[in-house]
């Protein structure tokens, strides 16, 4: 497992509303004024994207996180094959703890949450990263 940097690629945004499921090497992260989209190809690119928000994240199914009205109803991928990934999120908490699982690995995440608002964590279509997310961070980590 090895956490990816892509604070670089974020570090314009603020007050994140949610990214959509990794598929192919990308995803898109959402705050409440910009859509960016990360490229993950050995290294991690970003490129900003001319859409808005609330528009995007209306219009895409493999968006989760934050909507106007609560969490979206979109479901993040806990189980690829033999990787897994678990949680139970507690708003209380300033942490979350996230269980992974991959073939011959195991272990837990400690994700801290700022805001208390909302947390989510999904695995990418192929198992190969985990991304997770809070208003105030996004974490990208690659698996195998």
């Amino acid at each position: 497992m090895r956490k990816l940097d892509i604070t670089p690629a974020l570090q314009q945004m603020e007050r994140f509303i949610g990214f959509t499921i990794p598929q192919g090497g990308r995803f898109y992260v959402c705050d409440h004024d910009e859509v960016v989209q990360i490229i993950i190809n050995g290294t991690v690119s970003a490129e900003f994207c001319d859409e808005h928000p609330y528009k995007f994240v209306e219009n895409n199914a493999r968006f989760v996180g934050l909507v106007f009205d609560g969490l979206t109803e979109n479901t993040p991928i806990h189980r690829v094959g033999s990787t897994s990934i678990s949680y139970e999120l507690d708003l209380a908490q300033d942490f979350v703890h996230v269980r992974y699982e991959t073939s011959g690995d195991s272990g837990v995440l400690k994700f801290r949450t700022f805001s208390g608002d909302w947390f989510v964590a999904s695995l990418s279509d192929d198992g190969r990263y985990l991304v997770m997310a809070e208003p105030y961070e996004v974490a990208l980590y690659e698996l195998n």
